[in-house]
């Protein structure tokens, strides 16, 4: 087992280090952002009223730290960024192996094809799950540098939100890697099904399709306690989709 995660550390190693800087950079961006934003865009008297207030409608909330970073990094880049590696780490772990021709020869090891799946999933989600917690750690630095000190149960809240999301992402994308053999057509398929659900989610009547609730609402950033019925569901969710991979794989001939 301990060969198997040495193995796809190594071939992912450095998928995991650039999503952990570029989140990172992104995250300090954000926050250092508040600064020169909080007192409104240079020359906003001279525009016209009417343009004026459009302008201040698409502006991020500034009435406090925790609904700025809810709304422009959990919410928005985390949440962008993070499902984008979400998908790439994990659309390549057994597609990948099948596109390169090495799945007959790592599926025809004495080891099991349950511990090899683990072993896949135990270091990508990690990676994934690292990626998140050092990006929102730059994301609070960046703001303590600007003289915002955000609220550290909103922080820890929100971040459990966006993990228990983003691993969603990344069973969903593990998943797609066991029935596709193309490790492009997989994330393409991931991606597409992420897209069509957060756009069907948009009406009322199906705001439960959209996976993007996972992510908690804005009501965490006045009441920061974890959600449970999303993180529930999000567990459950995540669990049943593993599970089938994991049963498709053991039916699977290479």
């Amino acid at each position: 087992m301990k060969a198997l995660m040495w193995k796809e550390l190594r071939e992912n190693r450095l998928k995991i280090i650039i999503g952990c800087v570029l989140l990172m950079l992104i995250g300090l961006a954000v926050s250092i952002a508040y600064r020169f934003l909080e007192g409104g865009i240079p020359g906003m008297g001279q525009i016209p009223p009417e343009y004026a207030d459009l302008i201040k409608k698409l502006m991020p909330d500034f009435s406090n730290v925790n609904a700025y970073l809810y709304s422009q990094w959990f919410s928005k880049n985390l949440q962008q960024v993070g499902a984008v590696l979400a998908v790439i780490l994990l659309s390549s772990a057994v597609a990948g192996e099948r596109e390169l021709h090495t799945a007959i020869f790592l599926f025809s090891r004495p080891v099991s094809r349950g511990m090899i799946l683990a072993s896949k999933i135990i270091v990508l989600f990690a990676g994934l799950v690292l990626a998140v917690l050092v990006s929102t750690g730059a994301a609070v630095l960046g703001a303590v540098i600007v003289g915002k000190v955000p609220q550290a149960a909103f922080v820890l809240t929100a971040t459990l939100h966006c993990v228990i999301a983003l691993l969603d992402f990344a069973s969903l994308a593990t998943l797609l890697s066991v029935l596709v053999p193309d490790r492009m057509k997989a994330m393409l398929f991931t991606g597409g099904i992420i897209i069509v659900l957060s756009v069907a989610g948009q009406f009322k009547p199906l705001h439960w399709l959209n996976p993007l609730a996972l992510f908690g609402n804005s009501t965490l950033v006045g009441r920061p306690v974890p959600q449970l019925v999303p993180i529930a569901v999000g567990v459950a969710l995540s669990a049943c989709m593993l599970w089938i991979s994991y049963r498709v794989l053991q039916r699977q001939e290479f």
